[in-house]
C-alpha cells in the first residue's frame, strides 16, 4: 500500500493547505472577503487599490478623463474614470458689471465733451464775425464763450458770459488802431440763434503809445516831425502824457470830449519853438474812437505804461449792432 494520503481540506486554524480563490471573484470568495477575511491573504489597508479615500493611494482602473487621478487627487493605476466626487470644481472668473457701467459712462463723457467743444468752437467764431461785420473792423475778434456744458446754455438761450478781445484794429471811420477787451454777462439769444440781447458789459480800449506817435506826427504836420514819443508821466497826473519831439518833449493832458472823441492837449514849446519851425504851440488834437461793439460808451481816459485806456461799458444792449 502507498502511505500516500490525500489531503484534507482544511480551514483557517486548522491543518490541512487553504483552498484556493475562485478565479470568478465572487464577492465573498476572493482575497479580503470571504472564508479567509481580511488580513490574511485579502488586501490589506494602504495596499494598491484599496487605499482609503484621502490618502492619496491607487484605486482599480476606470473609465472617464480623470481615471487617472484619485478622489482626493492621488494618480490611480491606469483606464478611465469619472470625475472625482470629491474634487475641487473650478473657480470662475468674477464679473465685474460696475466697472464696465463707468467705462460705458467715461466714454460718452468723452464723446458728449468733444461735442460741446465743436459747438461752442463754431458758436465763438459766428459770433466774431457778426461783431466784425456790424463795427466794420478790419479783423475778426477772438470771441470765448464761458461755462460748461455749452449745449445746454444754448438750449436755454442763455449764455453765462461771453469775452471778446481784439488787438490794432481798425473800425469804420477810424484811422487810429484801437485794442479792446470786454466782457458781457446775461446774454440772452434770440429764438432763431441769430442774434443776443445782453444785460451788462465792460471793457477798455487801448490806444498804443506807438500807434498814437505815428498817427499824431503826420497829422500835426511840422517840419521835420514824423513821429512822436510817448510814455506816461504819473507826476504830472494820472492822464497825462509827456511827448518828446526828438529835440525836446512837453507834458500833454488826454481829455475825453465828446462819446467817441478825445482830445490830447500839448503844452508850450517854448524852449524848442525854433527847433520845430519857430512854432510856440501844437493845436490840439482831437482823435476819433472807432465804434466799438456791442454799443459800449467811452468812459474818461487814463495813461499807463502800454498806452491811452478808455474805460467802457453798457447796459441792455445788444451783443452785434
Amino acid at each position: 500500500m502507498s502511505d500516500y494520503q490525500p489531503r484534507a481540506e482544511g480551514r483557517p486554524g486548522q491543518g490541512g493547505w487553504p483552498a484556493q480563490p475562485p478565479a470568478s471573484g465572487q464577492p465573498g470568495q476572493g482575497y479580503g472577503q470571504g472564508q479567509y477575511g481580511p488580513g490574511q491573504y485579502g488586501p490589506q489597508p494602504g495596499d494598491p487599490g484599496q487605499g482609503d479615500p484621502g490618502q492619496g493611494s491607487f484605486r482599480q482602473p476606470g473609465y472617464g478623463p480623470d481615471a487617472d487621478r484619485g478622489y482626493d487627487g492621488g494618480y490611480r493605476q491606469g483606464g478611465y474614470g469619472q470625475q472625482a466626487p470629491g474634487r475641487a470644481p473650478r473657480r470662475r472668473r468674477r464679473r465685474h458689471p460696475l466697472r464696465w457701467l463707468l467705462i460705458v459712462l467715461v466714454i460718452l463723457l468723452v464723446i458728449l465733451g468733444v461735442g460741446d467743444q465743436l459747438a461752442k468752437s463754431y458758436a465763438q467764431n459766428r459770433v466774431a464775425e457778426q461783431i466784425q461785420t456790424s463795427a466794420g473792423m478790419s479783423a475778426k475778434p477772438s470771441v470765448s464763450i464761458e461755462g460748461w456744458p455749452f449745449v445746454t446754455q444754448v438750449l436755454g438761450h442763455d449764455l453765462q458770459a461771453v469775452d471778446i478781445k481784439a488787438d490794432n484794429v481798425t473800425t469804420t471811420g477810424g484811422k487810429l488802431p484801437v485794442s479792446f477787451t470786454a466782457k458781457a454777462t446775461g446774454v440772452h439769444l434770440n429764438s432763431s440763434f441769430s442774434g443776443a440781447t445782453v444785460d451788462h458789459i465792460t471793457g477798455q480800449a487801448t490806444i498804443g503809445y506807438q500807434a498814437l506817435g505815428s498817427y499824431l506826427g503826420t497829422t500835426i504836420g511840422l517840419p521835420g516831425l514824423s513821429v512822436i514819443t510817448f510814455s506816461a508821466d504819473p507826476a504830472a497826473g494820472p492822464n497825462v502824457v509827456k511827448a518828446d519831439f526828438g529835440v525836446g518833449s512837453v507834458d500833454a493832458t488826454v481829455t475825453k470830449t465828446a462819446a467817441n472823441q478825445l482830445t490830447i492837449k500839448f503844452g508850450s514849446l517854448s524852449g524848442i519853438a525854433s527847433l520845430l519851425g519857430g512854432a510856440g504851440t501844437i493845436q490840439p488834437q482831437v482823435i476819433d474812437i472807432p465804434k466799438l461793439p456791442a454799443g459800449l460808451v467811452l468812459g474818461n481816459p487814463t495813461v499807463n505804461s502800454t498806452g491811452v485806456v478808455i474805460p467802457a461799458s453798457a447796459s441792455n444792449t445788444t451783443l452785434t449792432q
